[in-house]
């Protein structure tokens, strides 16, 4: 650790200009220099970005409720982690995530004064996770994961990551799958948790009522993609041209991922084949969604969800949200970065896996399949059901930590009074 903690600190004075010109725009100054914060009894919570922020939500509202003598601090790595993590509440201090070079971490920890650190999924940051070894500050991963792309990389390189993750004082692993990886990397205290995804609170609607408001009807048939990305919008839109002329009022929404990508996918459309949802026209046959948070609505008002970044190799995004609206999911094969949840869908019948190739069949074939769609989006409900006791599972964990230092401390105090 000590010649990675020199080398660190040499990378970190050299690529000093690489680093401003990366994050100049996302609280680079905040992430160097950490002054007059001075946070007491604080447990510190990272999550690198929007999506482990919202992974982590209900554990963290859960922490704070339930530990009223603590302050909680969240970091993040990106911009839009920042203004996410910002929302979920009053008693919540938002930071930027400092470099993980030694005299900045040896200062955050001096001004946050943590009783406790938690990392969201797979956030190791080695001088992060010394210092607080050697402030005694225990640490516990939520959510762990170690995607099939990732764990090769960490396997051939056992021997740096085992001392570190011995100082971790608990893994809580999303998956079976990913215990096993954590405790063959040398982790010494892994529990499988399940996803804390399972246990997303997400709003009602009224299915009849939210397609007024959006302006569609009770009988129109619409397929959602969810989160598209690059290549994925010309396949829903080559294969809707094809599914109208078999599905009656046939209407497409697509979401594409990320907003500055909305020009590109209204280029693909001919001149009055699509609306903006902005434009409030669901005359046509496809609405692109040119507005964020809006994801949720979709699932919810839809007959069948497609899970996007998953029909062209982006990893996947995972199934919950449509599931917890009982729709019927149609998911790519690349889906590597949720493979453990798909495939406890998959092992419950509730969600089929397509392909480009195959895409058409199988939207045609849930379409004129009433009894089938409706059994899917059952199953698929059934699964978040059956696996929504991780807030729990992550919750008692850490509360048995916070207890055991908290009577650890009363009794060193007895101690020194005797």
């Amino acid at each position: 650790m000590l010649i990675y903690k020199f080398f660190l600190t040499i990378v970190y004075v050299v690529c000093f200009p690489v680093l401003y010109f990366i994050f100049k725009n996302n609280h680079f100054k905040q992430r160097h220099i950490i002054k007059n914060f001075k946070i007491d009894n604080a447990i510190w919570v990272h999550a690198s970005s929007i999506g482990e922020v919202n992974a982590v939500k209900p554990l963290l509202l859960k922490l704070i409720e339930n530990n009223v003598n603590y302050s909680f601090l969240m970091t993040c790595m990106t911009k839009t982690g920042i203004d996410t993590a910002k929302k979920l509440h009053s008693k919540l201090i938002v930071l930027p995530f400092p470099f993980d070079v030694p005299h900045i971490m040896k200062k955050a920890f001096s001004e946050f004064n943590p009783k406790l650190v938690i990392l969201v999924e797979t956030e190791i940051w080695p001088i992060l996770i010394n210092t607080a070894h050697n402030k005694n500050v225990p640490i516990v991963i939520v959510n762990g994961r170690i995607s099939d792309n990732s764990f090769p990389k960490y396997r051939y390189t056992k021997l740096f990551w085992k001392p570190v993750l011995k100082k971790i004082k608990l893994v809580n692993a999303q998956s079976e799958s990913d215990l096993l990886r954590y405790k063959f990397l040398g982790a010494p205290n892994v529990q499988n948790s399940n996803n804390l995804k399972f246990s997303t609170n997400l709003p009602t609607f009224d299915k009849i009522e939210l397609r007024k408001a959006w302006n569609f009807t009770f009988n129109d048939f619409i397929i959602a993609i969810g989160s598209s990305r690059p290549g994925e919008e010309k396949v829903i839109i080559d294969v809707g041209r094809k599914l109208k002329n078999k599905i009656p009022r046939l209407k497409i929404i697509i979401v594409p991922r990320h907003l500055h990508r909305i020009g590109e996918v209204c280029s693909l459309f001919s001149k009055n084949e699509f609306s903006l949802f902005s434009d409030s026209d669901t005359d046509k046959t496809f609405t692109v969604v040119d507005e964020m948070g809006i994801l949720t609505q979709v699932y919810a008002l839809s007959d069948i969800s497609l899970i996007g970044g998953s029909f062209v190799d982006f990893g996947g995004h995972n199934p919950i949200e449509a599931a917890v609206y009982k729709k019927a999911i149609i998911i790519g094969p690349y889906h590597q970065s949720c493979a453990d949840i798909v495939k406890k869908f998959k092992e419950k019948d509730a969600i089929i896996i397509s392909s480009v190739e195959h895409l058409y069949g199988h939207l045609l074939s849930i379409a004129l399949d009433v009894e089938k769609r409706h059994l899917l989006g059952q199953n698929a409900y059934n699964v978040t059901k059956e696996n929504s006791n991780s807030v729990e599972l992550h919750y008692n964990s850490i509360q048995s930590i916070l207890e055991s230092n908290i009577h650890g401390k009363e009794n060193r105090s007895e101690v020194l009074e005797t």
